[in-house]
């Protein structure tokens, strides 16, 4: 696979994402267009995850002891699995809503997938 050279913005400059987040000098184009989607996504996520310990009490037992770039694995007893698994996907879909609805710049819908394993490393 090719790589083509980093294209260099002409002075630095700042973006923001949804929420008004700042991120200062930018000097790549690819940073200039990523940032504000990626940065987004995370702001969603981050009150995502807020909610999930606000709410906790609604899946009690259900403990989240991960979250890697786009993904939060919860632990639970296998019996309140589908109770949590609905806990989850909701609590992140409020959260991403809640950083999409404060603008009319975007109307996007809001998807969220999950699975039940034994084990994080478990792909069936």
């Amino acid at each position: 696979m090719k790589h083509w050279p980093a294209v260099k913005m002409p002075v630095a400059v700042e973006t923001r994402t949804l929420t008004a987040r700042r991120r200062t000098d930018i000097q790549k184009v690819t940073d200039r267009l990523n940032a504000p989607v990626q940065g987004t996504a995370t702001d969603g996520l981050k009150l995502a995850l807020t909610l999930l310990w606000e709410r906790r009490h609604d899946c009690p037992g259900a403990t989240p002891v991960r979250v890697c770039h786009d993904e939060v694995v919860v632990e639970c007893n296998i019996a309140q699995a589908a109770d949590v698994e609905a806990w989850l996907k909701k609590t992140i879909i409020d959260g991403m809503e809640a950083v999409l609805s404060g603008t009319d710049e975007v109307d996007a819908p809001v998807e969220v997938e999950a699975r039940t394993a034994r084990s994080w490393g478990d792909r069936s």
